[in-house]
């Protein structure tokens, strides 16, 4: 990414609303992510601090941002955290590991509806009035996407027109602060957020390999749940990645976790159900893995949902179902 716009130093809190990049965009296919409960803090506007040393190892916060991202848009995809220092004089946060380019179609209707979902949640105003909240609370420093810019060190202005030689229009460039990328923010540190998606793959045993194996079985495939990553799973999960457009490798890691999961509620049976209380049995919920959403999964769901600051809605959503498959007690 060359970044050729003129930069202003300097944090803003000019009181300016974030339009949003299509008002004639189709409605996304999935909803923005959901955001924990915060506290009264919030971060400052992150200042622009460019890339200045060579430090090509992906740093945290940028990691955690796209387990989120790629969680919440499975169909979307990933265009890299780190680039090599040699080679070129460009200037970017790449080069520190602080930067991440997320796989979006500007052409692609539906695709550009994602992206314009995702950029509002980052930039809207949230419920005490903290303009840009997300995106603050996630040390994001600048946005650039279709042939525009948003800086946090800029805010005022909103999104101003990209100059620069790439137009963003196959991705989302996302630079982050040093804070930011360290996980040093409010985002990271006001509340309980996920951990990284376990890597799950042959020789592994245990809950979350019957999690996965009920979660393989909701998707149509039939194994037996014996908590044992066998051949019999290894060759299941090889084709759901194949029919799910994901690398057949036979490894379950942060995308394929991501397409198998199934939000279930109060009502809901099956296998997915059976997976949500192997997952919630893991912090002694003590329930009876029979696949029916009754009354007893729903309290579990609610006390573990109230332990980690979420609203208890007795709802596993993708979020709680990476808190309970990350393993936070």
């Amino acid at each position: 990414m060359r970044f050729t716009t003129t930069l202003r130093r300097g944090a803003t809190t000019a009181a300016v609303a974030t339009a949003a990049l299509l008002a004639s965009a189709v409605p996304a296919a999935a909803a923005a992510p959901s955001t924990p409960v915060f506290g009264t803090t919030i971060d400052a506007y992150a200042a622009y601090d460019p890339q200045n040393t060579c430090d090509p190892v992906a740093k945290p916060g940028v990691i955690g941002f796209r387990e989120l991202a790629l969680r919440q848009y499975p169909s979307t995809g990933d265009s890299g955290i780190v680039r090599s220092c040699t080679g070129d004089t460009e200037v970017t946060e790449h080069k520190e590991g602080r930067a991440w380019d997320w796989t979006i179609n500007a052409g692609n209707t539906a695709d550009h509806a994602r992206a314009d979902e995702l950029l509002a949640w980052l930039l809207a105003t949230d419920s005490r009035g903290n303009q840009h909240a997300n995106a603050r609370r996630l040390g994001i420093m600048y946005i650039i996407f279709d042939h525009r810019i948003w800086g946090s060190y800029q805010a005022g202005d909103g999104w101003r027109t990209y100059t620069g030689s790439n137009p963003h229009t196959d991705h989302v460039h996302f630079s982050f602060s040093r804070a930011g990328a360290a996980k040093q923010t409010t985002w990271w540190t006001q509340v309980d957020q996920p951990a990284a998606w376990p890597r799950t793959e042959r020789g592994a045993n245990g809950a979350n390999v019957q999690v996965l194996q009920h979660l393989l079985n909701a998707a149509g495939q039939s194994i037996t749940v014996d908590g044992d990553f066998g051949p019999a799973t290894e060759t299941a999960v090889k084709a759901f990645q194949s029919a799910n457009g994901a690398t057949a490798d036979g490894i379950v890691g942060m995308v394929t976790w991501s397409k198998l999961l199934k939000q279930v509620s109060r009502g809901s049976q099956g296998s997915a159900v059976k997976a949500a209380q192997v997952a919630l049995n893991k912090g002694g919920a003590g329930l009876t893995v029979d696949g029916d959403f009754g009354s007893g999964t729903q309290a579990a769901v609610n006390a573990y949902q109230s332990a980690h600051d979420r609203t208890a809605g007795g709802v596993v959503d993708p979020t709680l179902w990476q808190l309970l498959i990350a393993g936070i007690a």
